[in-house]
């Protein structure tokens, strides 16, 4: 009897491979669903007449066509998939399900088109996945509403990048990839390159911020970490100062940094200034503040601060410099030091 090419053995197991899994879940007629099952017999009979050309695979391996419809659940067999691929590369165990609607502190969500680690001829090699920031993990699900997660992830030790090698089409330059030494490396696909530089961003924050480092470039205050107290000029005169209220002023409640309202890193860098006459931007406590996080500046009622930048304005928080040492500080707790 003569051999069937490997090429053609390959294609058939492919083509019944679409058949009975990829077009499991689909809903199709009466007539498509004929036409199928038709397919799939026909694939089976050619398998059992070569079967030493099929490595002698036994019928069982191959389902009948009511098994292969017997479920529609087509998006659970893709879950099942996302979480097996999730246990064979990082060889912990998996976060419990969580319903996407319940996910707290959610720094960044969306959808993102998320690289397959494995995909067949037929198989889809990027899925759209609805993706979220929340504390240190990294979830992503089918959708905003699914009740549990596909896969997750924990991010600390991680780095992220953009990488405009993973596509060939126009979508090349909205691709991001998140890996690590001895991990799976994960690869994602934005709608937008500026969606895509975002999620990097945000990623990148959380990173760091877990890590214990304040998201910051060392060169962006170069000319800020010889400043001491010392170097602030000394008033003009003394009617140029704000008088500080009286201290039963109502004190208002600091905002609660969390992930879901701490300012991302900055996105530009400081212009020099003559700190010497920048007279604007020095202000006072009003109350004392003890920091929370790292990255907070912790002062007292009266202490001098110099405002760096108010990037961060619309979180309740500027940027500031006393002592030398450099951190967020609530605006709301500061008045400007000098009338101007």
């Amino acid at each position: 009897m003569r051999s069937i090419p490997e090429d053609l053995t390959t294609l058939l197991s492919d083509l019944e491979t679409f058949l009975t899994d990829v077009l499991k879940g689909e809903t199709l007629s009466k007539k498509a669903k004929e036409k199928k099952d038709a397919f799939i017999k026909r694939i089976k009979d050619v398998k059992t007449s070569y079967s030493q050309d099929f490595k002698d695979k036994r019928d069982e391996e191959f389902p009948e066509p009511d098994e292969a419809d017997a479920n529609d659940g087509g998006s659970l067999h893709s879950e099942q998939t996302d979480r097996d691929e999730e246990s064979a590369y990082d060889g912990v165990q998996q976060s419990p399900p969580v319903a996407a609607q319940e996910l707290q502190s959610i720094l960044k969500s969306g959808f993102l088109e998320k690289r397959r680690k494995d995909h067949s001829f037929f198989g889809n090699e990027w899925q759209k996945r609805w993706c979220a920031l929340s504390n240190n993990i990294f979830y992503y699900y089918g959708s905003e509403k699914d009740k549990q997660q596909k896969g997750e992830f924990n991010i600390v030790g991680y780095t992220v990048k953009m990488n405009n090698t993973l596509r060939k089409d126009a979508k090349r330059d909205c691709c991001f990839e998140i890996s690590a030494p001895d991990k799976r490396v994960y690869q994602f696909c934005a709608a937008s390159e500026k969606d895509a530089k975002e999620w990097v961003e945000h990623i990148d924050f959380l990173i760091k911020d877990m890590g214990g480092v304040i998201p910051e470039d060392e060169e962006e205050y170069d000319d800020c970490l010889t400043v001491t107290q010392s170097s602030i000029p000394a008033p003009i005169d003394d009617d140029i100062y704000e008088e500080l209220p009286e201290e039963d002023t109502p004190q208002p409640a600091k905002p609660t940094v969390t992930l879901a309202n701490k300012p991302p890193p900055l996105s530009t860098p400081m212009t020099a200034v003559n700190k010497s006459t920048d007279y604007a931007n020095y202000f006072q406590g009003l109350w004392d503040c003890a920091g929370d996080h790292p990255d907070e500046l912790s002062f007292k009622r009266g202490d001098t601060i110099y405002i760096l930048s108010k990037e961060y304005d619309l979180f309740g928080w500027w940027v500031g410099e006393m002592k030398g040492a450099i951190g967020i500080v609530p605006k709301e707790y500061l008045l400007e030091l000098y009338l101007l």
